[in-house]
């Protein structure tokens, strides 16, 4: 039948229209979402940061474009010696803000080996790896830069602004999420005062964050407002504790969970943006 033969051949090239289409949106796609982040190897070529450990590892995630949102520079936790964002509590604010993961060379750790002391907070080599990567995108952004990291990222924050020679000035912002702040030693956690590694006084917005459900035994919600106070006292602009509740009703108390604002993500970019958003000059 000739129409028959018609409508099968219609239904034919509807379909390979459809076929090709899908195959252009996936392409597209594709090609969009690589050019969403950029890898940037920062080298470091002389002695303060040791050239053998290779360059600086970051990964620029590219924001919407808006000039008036910040840069932000986060540091990762845990080993901290990695640049995905994916899991990071800040991460709904990835395409909306031009976010910097920056990489430690070397793995972090508090434990058994160190007494649950951070000791890298003081490593030259990582200062100087630091401060190098966010010289080098403030030249590339050209705009403001918040300064921010979880857990032991945060304690990496307090090494890039440690000393005497005020490079939080080179800072919009700072934000400390669930901070390593005390050392789980001989049974009960004791207090670092990471702080007072921080031998001026600073002018700048500081936002540290919290579950209010996170009883991880070195970062819960009384360490935080102890460490909350103690950069107060370290600083003449507003510095603020946020304890967010929203998320899973229980209480967790190690690794993941609402240490790492698993359930709470939205309330996370919600707080962390407003903040940014109304203290940035």
């Amino acid at each position: 039948n000739f129409y028959t033969f018609k409508r099968i051949i219609t239904i034919y090239n509807l379909s390979m229209k459809i076929f090709f289409s899908l195959i252009f949106l996936i392409f597209c796609s594709k090609t969009i979402f690589a050019q969403t982040y950029q890898n940037i190897d920062i080298p470091c070529e002389v002695k303060e940061c040791k050239p053998e450990w290779g360059p600086t590892n970051t990964k620029w995630y590219k924001g919407d474009g808006n000039k008036k949102r910040p840069a932000i520079i986060w540091y990762g936790g845990g080993k901290g010696n990695y640049t995905g964002g994916d899991n990071q509590p800040i991460n709904r604010l990835i395409g909306k803000f031009d976010i910097i993961m920056v990489a430690s060379p070397f793995e972090l750790f508090s434990d058994q080996r160190t007494q649950g002391l951070p000791q890298y907070v003081n490593d030259e080599n990582l200062i100087f790896r630091m401060r190098q990567a966010t010289e080098h995108y403030k030249k590339l952004l050209n705009k403001p830069i918040w300064l921010g990291g979880i857990s032991s990222g945060g304690v990496r924050v307090i090494a890039t602004i440690s000393g005497k020679d005020r490079f939080s000035d080179n800072y919009a912002g700072l934000i400390f999420s669930s901070t390593y702040v005390a050392r789980n030693w001989q049974g009960s956690p004791q207090y670092l005062y990471l702080e007072n590694d921080i031998k001026y006084e600073m002018n700048l917005p500081i936002l540290v964050f919290q579950h209010a459900r996170d009883m991880k035994s070195q970062q819960q919600p009384y360490l935080q407002e102890w460490f909350t106070k103690g950069l107060a006292k370290k600083n003449i602009n507003k510095t603020e504790l946020a304890l967010l509740t929203e998320g899973d009703s229980g209480i967790t108390t190690g690794d993941g969970g609402h240490h790492w604002f698993m359930s709470n993500k939205e309330e996370v970019a919600r707080v962390v943006e407003k903040f940014i958003m109304e203290n940035t000059k």
